[in-house]
């Protein structure tokens, strides 16, 4: 038993782990699209491979010793409100006062399950996104007015991978800030091209916001390029924005303990539930 604990523990674990890798990856990772995907595609097939092993495990300790498989147990309203281990046997059993957590099981083993599975499903639909628009960025938010009144703070912009050879003046880029300036200038950033060049046999592009007086002081390398704007959907990003100041840090936080530690009130009176 000692060892299913381990052997979960390890596979959640590494699955936090891959999936933090993954963030960094699709939010700060500078290879060209067509090289990145194929190591995006693995990272995310061995989350979910590891999540169903340790969630997996999780379930096998929950069961009692001698007992054949798992059973659900249903409040008065039908709701599942836990897993227990079961014989071959109905088992019928009342949950008094409410819930009932189990060390491992019950309740606490239900909601990981359903967060595991709603996760890797945004995590393959964002995947399959990024595969269609080509980058591994395909939105982005606008944060700053340079490129008003073209594009505004908050807008939502849909970012299409593209070729840096077919990028010409005009284009709306977005792209990593090169070095030294990356230092004291978030990336991405989002401005329009206004020359092409070739400088020291390497492509690189002049750039400036549409609300800037003066074009940017660095020249932006192909690599550093992401994609190009090929849609906005105004004042969608408002709530990315939120989430990113102190506010928006200390209302997510909130609503976190909110649904970890409020207790639920049981559904159907003061009675409790059987195991079906």
């Amino acid at each position: 038993m000692g060892f299913v604990k381990v052997f979960s523990a390890a596979c959640l674990a590494g699955s936090v782990c891959l999936v933090s890798l993954l963030a960094l990856l699709l939010t700060r990772g500078n290879a060209p699209f067509s090289a990145a995907f194929p190591y995006v595609a693995l990272l995310g097939a061995a989350v979910g491979g590891l999540l169903y092993l340790g969630v997996d495990a999780l379930l096998t300790f929950c069961r009692r010793e001698g007992a054949s498989g798992l059973v659900l147990v249903r409040d008065r309203s039908g709701r599942v409100v836990s897993l227990k281990g079961g014989g071959g046997a109905v088992v019928r059993r009342r949950v008094e006062g409410g819930l009932k957590l189990g060390r491992l099981g019950g309740v606490g083993a239900l909601r990981a399950l359903k967060v595991a599975v709603v996760a890797a499903a945004v995590l393959e639909g964002y995947l399959v996104v990024a595969l269609l628009f080509g980058t591994l960025t395909p939105f982005m938010v606008v944060p700053s007015t340079s490129m008003a009144p073209t594009l505004n703070v908050g807008d939502l912009i849909v970012v299409m991978g593209v070729d840096a050879a077919t990028i010409a003046p005009g284009d709306i880029i977005v792209f990593n800030v090169p070095p030294p300036y990356d230092s004291y200038t978030p990336s991405p950033v989002v401005h329009r091209v206004v020359d092409v060049r070739i400088e020291n046999g390497k492509l690189v592009f002049a750039t400036k916001g549409d609300n800037l007086p003066s074009p940017d002081g660095w020249l932006v390398p192909a690599e550093n390029v992401i994609g190009v704007c090929v849609g906005r959907m105004p004042y969608l990003g408002y709530p990315a924005l939120f989430l990113r100041t102190p506010y928006g840090i200390a209302a997510v936080a909130a609503i976190i303990m909110l649904l970890l530690f409020l207790p639920r009130r049981r559904k159907g009176g003061a009675g409790g539930g059987e195991v079906r």
